[in-house]
């Protein structure tokens, strides 16, 4: 049944339940697993509405209204009110208008299940924060049509640089900077050692017709040199 199984929406895990509602009616009557499906999502998502003091004080300020907008120092002091003052002073209410926006951004993903959403904008030419929360249909995880995207394909014969020793790799071969900016056999250019300068200068050119080491003149005379 799975080649003919259709569903209006797909969630999250839309290979599991497209699984599990072709194999429902060997178990259970069609439309079992779907129910019981949203059944436990709105019952997680009720969970973290509740444990959390700003987004129950959300919910209950939105029931008697379908907007609200005004700056988060507003919101505090309207969500004060309406949470009570015991929980208002209790810690886990926040103490300030920056710590309550932070508190709507994490719960505006659930607030958002049960209809609620809740957006940040900035007005005027002093570009004040302002929140706006509106009430409407509830949204569902649920998307229409959830397709996996295709994966890029990689690049080709592309060399990958190792700044640490100085050698390019490409692919499961090395080449090593011996011949210093010349093309190794993988057809990489292979980056110069940063130790090693074609810069010359006059004294460079002097110092190499000098002898490695020191050597006596050859008069009668013992005699000792040294390079410094």
């Amino acid at each position: 049944m799975l080649p003919q199984t259709r569903l209006d929406k797909l969630p999250r895990m839309a290979d599991f339940a497209l699984w599990v509602t072709a194999c429902e009616t060997a178990l259970w009557p069609a439309g079992t697993f779907w129910s019981a499906y949203c059944g436990n999502r709105d019952e997680a998502v009720e969970g973290v509405i509740e444990a959390d003091p700003i987004a129950a004080a959300v919910r209950a300020m939105m029931a008697a209204r379908t907007e609200w907008t005004g700056t988060a120092s507003e919101l505090l002091g309207a969500l004060g009110e309406m949470a009570g003052e015991r929980i208002a002073k209790s810690k886990s209410w926040p103490d300030s208008p920056r710590a309550l926006a932070g508190r709507l951004r994490r719960a505006a993903t659930f607030l958002r299940k049960i209809g609620i959403g809740i957006g940040f904008e900035r007005e005027g030419r002093a570009r004040t924060r302002i929140i706006h929360i509106t009430t409407g249909p509830s949204s569902a995880p649920e998307t229409e049509g959830v397709r996996p995207s295709a994966s890029s394909a990689p690049s080709v014969n592309q060399p990958k640089l190792i700044p640490a020793n100085g050698f390019v790799s490409q692919g499961l071969r090395t080449v090593s900077d011996d011949t210093d900016g010349s093309v190794g056999e993988t057809g990489a250019t292979v980056r110069a050692n940063p130790l090693k300068t074609s810069i010359k200068t006059d004294a460079d050119g002097a110092d190499t017709n000098r002898p490695a080491r020191s050597e006596p003149e050859k008069t009668g005379a013992s005699a000792w040199r040294a390079r410094l």
